[in-house]
Parts: C-alpha cells; sequence; structure tokens
C-alpha cells in the first residue's frame, strides 16, 4: 500500500509539472501589444486614430484574428472583468471603433501593425464608455518534431487585449464617496474599513490611505487601503489593518482617498485627493469604543 501511494503521488507531480511547463511554453510563445490601455477624451461626433503595434516572439509564423467585445468590472471590484459580446454592455463603446486589418499572419519574430478609429455618435450622453480589442490565436502545446512521433497534441486559443476608455462629451464627473466607516479591534491591532461609491459618469480607479494620530501630532498607526476598480454606481469595499497595539486614548483618523490612479497609468493626468476625518477612541484593551462623524 505504502509503495502505490508513493507511485501516486509521483505520478501527481508528474502531471502537475507536465502543465505548469506547457504552461510556461505557452506564455512564452505568446504574442504581445504595445499598447494595454487606450484613454481617449473625445466631444460627441469626433473621431481619432491610432495604431496598436502587435510582435511575435517566436520562430513561428503567427495568424491572428481581431475583433471587439464589451467589458465591465466585477462587482467585487478588484479589477476584475466580464467580457460580453460588442453592444451589449450598457456603456458600450464598441461599434465606435473601426479598425484593419481584421486578420493577418506575423512572420517569425515579426511586427503587424493593426490601424483604428474611435468616432463617437453625435448625441451621445456625457461619460465613460468601454471596449476591448481583442487579438486571438491558436497555440499548440505540444508541436510535431522532426523524426519525432507526437502521440497527443492540444490547441489553445488565447486572446490578448487592448482596453478601450472612452470618456465622452463635455460634461465628465469624477466623483466618489466614502461612507459606513468600521474601526474595530483585529488580534492586538486594529482593522479599518469603509464602503466607497462611484458617483460620477466615468471610471474611476481608487486607492488610499490613513493614519492615526493623537492630540499631539504623533502618528499611531498609518497604513494603505486596497484598490478599487469601478464603473459609474458600483460600489465597493475600502479595507486596511494595523498590526501593533494602540495605546488607549482618543486619536483623529485621517483618510486621505486617491480617486485618479486610472487617469496616471495612461496619461499622467492630477486628479485632486479627498481627504476625510473621524474622531476614534480606544480603551486599555485595544477596542475602538467610539467612532465620531465621519467627515
Amino acid at each position: 500500500m505504502k509503495n502505490f501511494m508513493n507511485k501516486k503521488i509521483l505520478l501527481s507531480f508528474l502531471l502537475l509539472f507536465q502543465f505548469c511547463l506547457a504552461g510556461s511554453l505557452w506564455a512564452a510563445s505568446l504574442p504581445y501589444i504595445d499598447k494595454s490601455k487606450i484613454r481617449l477624451s473625445l466631444q460627441p461626433g469626433k473621431q481619432s486614430f491610432g495604431e496598436i503595434t502587435i510582435e511575435n516572439p517566436t520562430a513561428d509564423a503567427r495568424t491572428m484574428e481581431v475583433y471587439m467585445e464589451d467589458w465591465y468590472y466585477l462587482p467585487a471590484c478588484d479589477g476584475s472583468k466580464e467580457f460580453v459580446p460588442p453592444g451589449t454592455g450598457d456603456r458600450s463603446s464598441s461599434t465606435w471603433v473601426s479598425f484593419s486589418p481584421a486578420k493577418f499572419t506575423i512572420s517569425p519574430f515579426g511586427k503587424q501593425r493593426v490601424s483604428y478609429s474611435v468616432k463617437v455618435p453625435a448625441g451621445t450622453q456625457s461619460g465613460g464608455y468601454y471596449s476591448a480589442m481583442f487579438f486571438e490565436t491558436t497555440v499548440g502545446a505540444l508541436e510535431a518534431q522532426p523524426g519525432k512521433v507526437t502521440e497527443a497534441g492540444i490547441d489553445l486559443k488565447v486572446r490578448i487585449a487592448t482596453l478601450f476608455y472612452v470618456e465622452a462629451g463635455p460634461d465628465i464627473v469624477r466623483m466618489g464617496q466614502a461612507d459606513n466607516l468600521v474601526v474595530k479591534k483585529s488580534g492586538s491591532g486594529l482593522d479599518i474599513e469603509m464602503d466607497f461609491s462611484n458617483n460620477g459618469n466615468v471610471d474611476i480607479t481608487a486607492g488610499g490611505s490613513f493614519y492615526l494620530m493623537d492630540d499631539r501630532g504623533m502618528v499611531l498607526a498609518r497604513g494603505e487601503f486596497n484598490d478599487l476598480y469601478t464603473f459609474p454606481n458600483d460600489r465597493g469595499k475600502f479595507k486596511a489593518s494595523w498590526a501593533k497595539k494602540v495605546p488607549a486614548g482618543e486619536y483623529d483618523l485621517v483618510v486621505t482617498l486617491d480617486l485618479g490612479k486610472a487617469l496616471r497609468e495612461t496619461e499622467g493626468a492630477r486628479v485632486p485627493l479627498v481627504t476625510k476625518e473621524a474622531r476614534v477612541e480606544i480603551d486599555n484593551r485595544g477596542d475602538v469604543i467610539k467612532i465620531g462623524a465621519f467627515r
């Protein structure tokens, strides 16, 4: 029985190793693009032009197809996305994007340029609209070798995407609200949570930080919140923690929110930071016994 179990464990390890090796080979053979995100600001009726370059890092020619889909952030607001057919999303810009060529073959170690144009239809309501341009190819996990017999093969369709963020119209509102502050003991330290809502009409990638300061201006605790990825009307939860014990006393909790992380990724724009404060009281056991108004 012991030998059987040892053989079973070894077989499982070998299968896992083969899958990991295949995954590495697929990743190494994937084409890559020079623009993963394109953010545009256009008035209705206006048009923008550009190019995306796709490179083939392998010694094999690679055939690719290009097509559009819509996308949106999933409710966790952690950056994960759902992709749906073009024109079905509430904030779709897929039909605004034209491109050429729609299918091509990249030579070994070669490059291919895809030209695109984005035109916002006249009369479009101000706000953010989103789409994804996919570049799809087929990657073989096991390829035939000269003089060898390949017993099995797996063809895997893989795709990479350029995400389009189109801000249309003159009345762009980038605004978020933090509320429902919770500060509670966690182990010997503190957990801090609060809800965030995107109250504007464009996407917001929001982050933030906090510090706990006593009446003498000494900072007793500080930390970073998780990033939240939202579309208009989305709600997410900020979470942060402090691992060490905070002495008993009354403190000012100062929270700074950054609503412009998405803009700086693509164009280096500056967006004002939002600062909020609340009075917090902690007892000798480290329990939070009072949280003042979050203002």
